[in-house]
């Protein structure tokens, strides 16, 4: 990976080839700056780092606030949603430092509407974009040089860019870093097992130590424990056959 620029914007970005008959793929970390409710919420609260993920129909939106007082997040989340203009639709206290809200996409409502602007040039945003101290990250793979010039180019007419790192990588890393289908790992669960899968999630069964037991969990959600534990230990099962393959691909030979 080459040194870290001291300076903004991307000017010579990238540009090896890799031999003959590999393909070159860029990935590019940088960040950027400008009015956006996020990152004015990030601003106003220097010790939070906002990490966001989207599919273009919910966003889930975890909040790590290791210092700020939760009376005033709480706050000024509500008011950064009140200017997005965006419906929540679950919230959750998943630790006493942090919080994970879901909502609506809000993402076509931000002033600089940065992945469209991504996905336009033909480059893939690798999530979640990371929001701290005023400032949005992001980290992309490229396709091409030309496509990551044109991408930057546009985003300094409306935003200050700063490149954190670049670098060339080899085809066979994007296989294995980019392979794993979230519809293949997740959409064999029922309803019911999602919905146990995120309630135990949400309220800290995997924590350590654990934050409540399947018993305490079941009781808060007003059913019986046998068929919390049933439907939770069936989706579990059902994740972890599905993310068996590429567990094996990276496990050590015996």
């Amino acid at each position: 990976m080459s040194a870290r620029p001291s300076y903004d914007g991307p000017q010579v970005i990238l540009g090896r080839t890799l031999g003959q008959g590999g393909m070159t793929y860029y990935e590019v970390d940088f960040r950027l700056q400008h009015q956006c409710p996020y990152s004015a919420f990030s601003a106003a609260h220097p010790t939070v780092v906002i990490s966001h993920w989207c599919n273009w129909n919910r966003d889930v939106i975890e909040i790590l606030h290791p210092q700020d007082p939760v009376s005033g997040i709480r706050r000024d989340l509500v008011r950064m949603l009140r200017v997005l203009g965006s419906k929540l639709i679950r919230e959750s206290q998943t630790g006493p430092r942090e919080r994970v809200i879901i909502q609506h996409c809000a993402c076509d409502r931000l002033p600089l509407p940065t992945l469209p602007s991504i996905e336009e040039r033909d480059c893939l945003n690798l999530q979640p974009m990371i929001y701290s101290e005023g400032w949005e990250r992001y980290r992309i793979v490229a396709f091409s040089n030309r496509d990551v010039t044109h991408l930057f180019r546009e985003l300094e007419r409306r935003a200050r860019v700063q490149l954190l790192s670049r670098r060339t990588i080899e085809e066979g890393s994007i296989h294995e870093s980019l392979m794993i289908s979230t519809a293949s790992l997740l959409s064999g669960l029922t309803e019911k097992q999602s919905r146990a899968l995120v309630n135990a999630l949400d309220q800290g069964y995997y924590t350590l130590p654990r934050g409540a037991s399947a018993l305490e969990i079941a009781q808060r959600l007003g059913v019986p424990r046998t068929s919390f534990a049933e439907h939770l230990r069936k989706a579990q099962n059902k994740v972890i056959a599905s993310v068996g393959p590429y567990l094996r691909m990276r496990a050590p030979a015996q």
